[in-house]
C-alpha cells in the first residue's frame, strides 16, 4: 500500500525510508540465505538512547524567543480520572473541554499582553489594506450575484412548471365533471322519453343566470333593456310597423293637442310664440313712407 502525503517534502522522504528499508530487507536476505547470520539474530533490535546526542540535536533546532514572538500557553485543566473515561466517549464534551481551555490561555495571554503594554483592542479609526484587490472582490461580487440570479431563474421556472401542472389537472377535473353532468342530463332525457322517468322527477333549470355586475338595486339589466328598446326583444321583424285591423280601430293614444295642428292666419301666427307678423299691405305701405319723406 502506498501512502501519499499532502506535503511534497515529506512525500520524498517517506519514498526515500521506503527504498532503504526495501534495500536493508534484501541485504538481510542474502546474509540468511549465505548463512552469514541466523534468524534468530535476524529477528534481535537493538535501541540505543543517546541522550547526549539528542539534547544536541534539541539545541540546534531550538530557538530561543521571548514570548511575544510565539505567544505559547499552557493550560491545566487537572481532569480527574473518573471524569476522563466519560469525556473519551462522548465527543460533546471533549469539544467543551477545548473550548474552555483555549478560552483560559485566550484570557491569560491577554493580561500578559496588558501588562507588557501591549494593545489587544484595534482602534476605531484603523484601517487595514484588504488582502484582495478591487478588482477581485468586483469579479467575486459579480460571480456571487449571478448564481442568485441563476438561482432565482431556476425557482421561476420551477413554480412555472408546478402551476403549468396544476393548471392541466384543474383543466381535466373540470372538463370531467363538465361530461359527467352531460352523461348524466342524456341518461336522465333517455329514461324521461322511454317514460320511465316522471317530468316533475326531471327538473332543468331554464333561468338564464344574468352576469355579475350587470342589474341595478331592482333587478333589471340597463343593458338589455336599452337593447331591446332599440332592436327589439327578438321574434319577427319584418312588417312589424304595418297597421292591422286591431291596431287602426285603436284610437286610445290619439291626441288632438298634439297630433292636430291649428288653422294658419295671420291672428293664430301672432298668438303663436315665435310667429312672424303679416307683411301691411300696399296701401299702407305707401302712407308709411311718405311719413319718413315728410320727417326728412
Amino acid at each position: 500500500m502506498q501512502i501519499v502525503l499532502e506535503n511534497p517534502l515529506l512525500q520524498d522522504a517517506l519514498e526515500d525510508v521506503d527504498e532503504d528499508d526495501t534495500v536493508a530487507e534484501m541485504e538481510i536476505t542474502g546474509a540468511l540465505k549465505a548463512g552469514k547470520i541466523s534468524e534468530t539474530g535476524a529477528n534481535i533490535i537493538t535501541h540505543v538512547n543517546n541522550v547526549a546526542k539528542l539534547r544536541e540535536r534539541l539545541e540546534s533546532i531550538q530557538k530561543k524567543l521571548p514570548w511575544i514572538e510565539n505567544l505559547d500557553v499552557t493550560v491545566d485543566l487537572k481532569i480527574s480520572a473518573d471524569e476522563m473515561k466519560t469525556i473519551v466517549n462522548d465527543n460533546f464534551k471533549q469539544e467543551m473541554v477545548f473550548y474552555k481551555q483555549s478560552s483560559i490561555g485566550a484570557q491569560q495571554s491577554i493580561a500578559r499582553l496588558r501588562s507588557m503594554g501591549v494593545e489587544t483592542v484595534r482602534p476605531e479609526d484603523y484601517f487595514a489594506e484588504m488582502v484582495k484587490s478591487d478588482d477581485h472582490m468586483r469579479k467575486v461580487k459579480e460571480k456571487l450575484v449571478s448564481k442568485q440570479l441563476v438561482m432565482e431563474r431556476t425557482e421561476k421556472v420551477t413554480k412555472m412548471r408546478k402551476m403549468k401542472k396544476l393548471g392541466k389537472k384543474v383543466q381535466q377535473e373540470v372538463l370531467k365533471k363538465r361530461s359527467d353532468d352531460k352523461k348524466t342530463m342524456m341518461d336522465s332525457v333517455k329514461r324521461v322519453r322511454k317514460g320511465h322517468q316522471q317530468d316533475d322527477d326531471f327538473e332543468i333549470n331554464t333561468t338564464e343566470s344574468e352576469p355579475s355586475g350587470s342589474k341595478k338595486g331592482d333587478g333589471i339589466n340597463r343593458k338589455r333593456k336599452a337593447k331591446d328598446s332599440k332592436y327589439g326583444s327578438g321574434g319577427k321583424k319584418k312588417n312589424a310597423r304595418k297597421n292591422t285591423e286591431e291596431s287602426y280601430k285603436d284610437v286610445s293614444s290619439f291626441s288632438s293637442r298634439i297630433h292636430s295642428k291649428p288653422k294658419r292666419s295671420a291672428k293664430n301666427d301672432k298668438k303663436m310664440p315665435g310667429g312672424k307678423p303679416s307683411r301691411p299691405g300696399k296701401s299702407k305701405r305707401a302712407g308709411m313712407k311718405n311719413k319718413q319723406a315728410s320727417r326728412k
